[in-house]
């Protein structure tokens, strides 16, 4: 019984040895057939925009297997675009070259940010090129106020302006709101509804008065801003005009009749003269009315200014004294820029619409792959296995090795060497 034990030990070993090896077979057959790319990968962060500049659109890929060689922009033309977008179509062309010895399938297919649809790709006759290719509609984004318009102190008379900034603007519009809300003057009209006011710049950033009149005082000025093709706009916050030195009107002076004196036979003595009441300027009232001459001011200095800013948030920093603004937390809009596979984490990029500040942030892996999550061929440096192949193979080897001691001491071979 022990000698049909002792020589079961060793094909129970050979058994286990040729399972783990067929296993394996299959497996290290269909690794080397992996040798073309079938899947060819792009990520944008942006898709056009009107009036979008072109250097904030970035264009990547996230397969391993190749290498993006040129990414271009054409117009609806065909020309290339080099500065900003406009409207309409436009059309990415995409060229990859494959790494190493791999090659793409004739039959590849293209995605761009994990979608299919309507991207094209051609495969060069040599397998080693792929240009990918898709058509855009350029978005039509609505403004976004960047700077508001401050409230201004005018003496009356005088000049002020306003200023405003913005993005994705095509053209600007200024209007003027009574104190109520109830009225609304657009400047291109407030020349004919305040006479004497002079008005410029009513279709841009800088709106300038001259010649403020008092019945200004207590308005409300704003602008809006109009996309491409005024699809859509939006309305700056309010300003109020505020009509300072204006003049008080001097008071009318009473009369007092002075009575008749009853004639006697002396003479009569001469009448006093009655003073002339004195204005409220401190002259006489010669029948032409006198009217305070306002002092004049200073005309407003518009300040320049840039943004800094941190993680978290930005503030103003004027240029003038250095001296800052409140705290204002960023307003990322975000966009994927590295899509997440089986193998690593996906990206996200944040662009701040108020300062143009950047933050990135990860995505999770996709689910569903096939490898193991214990990892051993990366942490062994072995491509082209999973970690039960990788068991499995060690197993193999262990039983090897068995096999080869049971042969060594097994007692046939003692009785030989007797």
């Amino acid at each position: 019984m022990n000698r049909r034990r002792t020589r079961r030990i060793p094909l129970l070993l050979s058994l286990c040895l040729v399972v783990s090896l067929l296993c394996l077979a299959p497996a290290r057959a269909e690794a080397a057939d992996v040798g073309a790319i079938d899947r060819v990968l792009c990520s944008l962060n942006y898709s056009p925009v009107a009036m979008m500049e072109l250097q904030y659109v970035k264009v990547s890929t996230s397969s391993a297997d190749c290498y993006i060689t040129s990414a271009i922009w054409t117009d609806p033309t065909g020309a290339q675009v080099t500065g900003t977008f406009g409207t309409g179509n436009y059309t990415l062309t995409v060229t990859y070259s494959a790494a190493g010895d791999k090659v793409f399938s004739a039959g590849a297919l293209g995605y761009i940010n994990n979608k299919n649809d309507g991207v094209s790709v051609s495969v060069s006759a040599d397998g080693k090129t792929a240009t990918l290719q898709k058509t855009f509609s350029a978005e039509i984004w609505a403004p976004t106020a960047v700077k508001q318009p401050t409230s201004e102190k005018v003496s009356m008379g005088s000049w002020t302006s306003f200023a405003v900034s913005s993005t994705y603007a095509e053209s600007h519009e200024w209007f003027f709101e009574s104190a109520d809300g109830k009225q609304t003057v657009p400047a291109a009209n407030a020349s004919a509804a305040w006479s004497g006011l002079s008005v410029t710049g009513m279709d841009s950033e800088h709106l300038v008065l001259h010649n403020v009149p008092a019945e200004m005082d207590g308005w409300k000025v704003y602008c809006r801003h109009w996309s491409v093709n005024h699809l859509n706009y939006t309305d700056t916050s309010r300003a109020t005009i505020s009509v300072i030195n204006i003049p008080t009107p001097a008071p009318t002076p009473e009369f007092t009749p002075v009575p008749l004196e009853v004639p006697s036979p002396e003479p009569a003595a001469e009448a006093t003269p009655v003073p002339t009441p004195l204005m409220a300027d401190g002259g006489s009232d010669t029948g032409a009315e006198t009217q305070a001459v306002p002092e004049a001011t200073p005309a407003p200095v518009n300040r320049s200014y840039s943004y800094a800013g941190d993680s978290t948030a930005h503030w103003l920093v004027y240029d003038d004294n250095g001296e800052t603004g409140e705290r204002e937390e960023h307003l990322y809009v975000w966009h994927e820029t590295r899509a997440a596979t089986n193998e690593q984490d996906g990206e996200e990029t944040g662009v701040c619409s108020i300062c143009g500040q950047t933050a990135t942030r990860p995505l999770g892996r996709q689910s569903g792959g096939s490898r193991s999550a214990l990892g051993l061929g990366e942490k062994l440096g072995i491509d082209g296995f999973s970690d039960i192949q990788l068991l499995l193979l060690g197993g193999s080897a262990v039983c090897l090795l068995l096999l080869i001691l049971s042969a060594a001491l097994s007692p046939r071979r003692r009785r030989r060497r007797r």
